[in-house]
């Protein structure tokens, strides 16, 4: 059974307090020896996006490696859509709107998978999935330098996943655009033509170059296809869409790319922690304006154990009042997996069967002195 170490914000005023409190307690300072060099992993928000974990706790957690002797780097990986981090340097400028800049979090910013996100070292994935066997991980240059991981997840709802934690952050956060493309390739991409009208809006949207015009339509070639779901969200007639089983599949292949990321990182002598701030829980990732919370905000949680820290922030969620008006259709468990129509327990479960990490888990409060006015 891992233990899941808590911060209750809503019984705190000072979350930051409670951040240094929930640093030490949960063991995340005996990772970091002097002179190691740590990468702070986290999601500075897409163009638009304003629920992202704050630049003020990013700067906290750097202040507390600084403390240890360590020398940290805040970091992320590019994407495969063509928004504002599709390149480093758009990231960099992305990061820079939402208040991430060297001067603002005390540490450099690195992207950790090169200016175009194919920076990275490939590795076989040593335990796969019947349902969709995901062969190999590519994992980004930078975390491969590293000799701590620090995985500061922003817990909130996900279209494909139902939520997105930290393994998510593993899959997705910690490898190149290869890695990523091969596991979208989960939930892969239909066309009905019968929708089309032929207006050519995808072929000129695709980033990729993976839809050809012609007489009859536009041509998918799989071969170029990263499966970023640009053209279904273009088209104007709802012609594309995922594949009917897609949003499992796609879970597969995040549990698979997470447990191979750790293999590799655990190999190498890399030791990796985990934060996760339940704050701003909307029902979409930080990759797009994700709306208003689902439930209103409920503190911190760290571990050792991925798994575990994924399981207990679902817990923790079923268990908060509902804000949003659809969340108050549903029941526990699961209220955001339910609203995405996605099982958001599936890909935790995966992991764990995997060996990534134990469902089970010891919720260990912390509690921090505040002066009473």
């Amino acid at each position: 059974m891992a233990d899941v170490y808590f911060f209750d914000e809503r019984k705190h005023l000072s979350v930051l307090a409670g951040l240094e409190k929930i640093f030490h307690e949960a063991g995340l300072a005996s990772l970091i020896k002097a002179g190691d060099r740590v990468a702070v992993k986290v999601h500075m928000g897409e163009r638009g996006n304003t629920t992202h974990v704050r630049p003020q706790y990013v700067a906290k957690i750097v202040e507390l490696v600084k403390g240890l002797g360590g020398k940290p780097f805040v970091t992320d990986t590019t994407t495969i859509y063509p928004e504002g981090r599709f390149k480093a340097s758009q990231y960099l400028e992305t990061a820079a709107m939402n208040g991430f800049t060297e001067a603002t979090v005390k540490a450099p910013i690195i992207i950790a998978d090169g200016e175009d996100g194919y920076r990275g070292e490939r590795f076989p994935v040593r335990k796969t999935l019947p349902g969709f066997p995901l062969k190999e991980v590519e994992v980004a240059e930078e975390i491969l330098k590293s000799d701590v991981l620090l995985v500061v997840s922003h817990f909130k709802g996900h279209r494909m996943s139902g939520v997105g934690g930290a393994i998510k952050h593993l899959a997705m956060g910690c490898t190149t655009k290869r890695s990523k493309a091969a596991q979208h390739a989960g939930h892969g991409l239909t066309f009905d033509p019968s929708k089309c009208n032929r207006c050519m809006e995808c072929v000129k949207a695709c980033p990729y170059g993976a839809l050809e015009e012609s007489e009859q339509g536009p041509v998918h070639l799989p071969e170029k296809c990263t499966y970023c779901l640009t053209c279904m969200f273009t088209c104007p007639n709802e012609a594309y869409n995922i594949r009917e089983n897609g949003k499992a599949l796609f879970q597969e292949a995040l549990a698979q790319a997470a447990f191979g990321v750790v293999e590799v990182l655990k190999s190498r002598g890399i030791e990796i922690g985990y934060l996760s701030f339940l704050q701003d829980i909307t029902l979409y990732c930080d990759c797009v304006p994700a709306g208003s919370p689902v439930v209103g905000n409920i503190g911190l949680l760290a571990s050792l154990d991925p798994v575990a820290l994924d399981k207990a922030s679902l817990d923790l969620v079923d268990r908060a009042k509902p804000l949003l008006e659809e969340a108050l259709k549903v029941s526990p468990p699961d209220i955001i997996g339910k609203i995405n129509e996605a099982d958001s327990l599936y890909h935790i479960r995966l992991a764990s069967q995997l060996g990534l990490g134990e469902l089970e888990y010891r919720l260990m409060e912390v509690k921090v002195e505040e002066r009473k006015e």
